[in-house]
């Protein structure tokens, strides 16, 4: 009768979480590359500058891996190196959303989505929907954080 031989837990389990950490920096290498790529590739007539770009992707790169509470600050950050940047820019004021039955958590990936859109455009992006993109993203977070 043969009998198989299995390395020992441990080991697998080691091994796994080794592997699963090398995937998981290689996927972030990657997604640095692809978002600097689409930067790059940004219209040169773009009203929004290239270190604004950098923060807005910071912020959305915040609201997909970080707390709530956290990425509110990021999208906070990119909102304001917006205003900064950009002349004729107003902020106005916070708005709340309505409680969903999902807790917001799909307001939150549509506002997500509606922001990587313009970051992965090449075409000119208005500064104001721009705006109003991180506005909405700020808003998501709130109510997730909340919920």
């Amino acid at each position: 009768m043969t009998t198989l031989q299995h390395p020992p837990l441990e080991l697998a389990l080691t091994s796994t979480a080794a592997a699963a950490a090398e995937s998981d920096e290689l996927t972030g290498r990657l997604a640095q590359h692809l978002v600097a790529n689409a930067l790059v590739r940004k219209s040169v007539i773009d009203p929004v500058p290239f270190p604004v770009w950098w923060r807005v992707t910071d912020a959305l790169r915040a609201s997909l891996l970080a707390a709530p509470a956290d990425a509110i600050t990021e999208v906070d950050a990119a909102t304001a190196s917006l205003l900064a940047h950009v002349d004729g820019l107003v902020a106005g004021p916070p708005v709340s959303l309505p409680r969903s039955e999902d807790g917001g958590h799909r307001a939150l990936r549509h506002a997500q989505v509606l922001v990587a859109r313009l970051v992965l455009t090449s075409s000119p992006t208005s500064p104001t929907l721009l705006h109003v993109r991180l506005a909405r993203l700020r808003r998501a977070l709130v109510v997730v954080a909340e919920g």
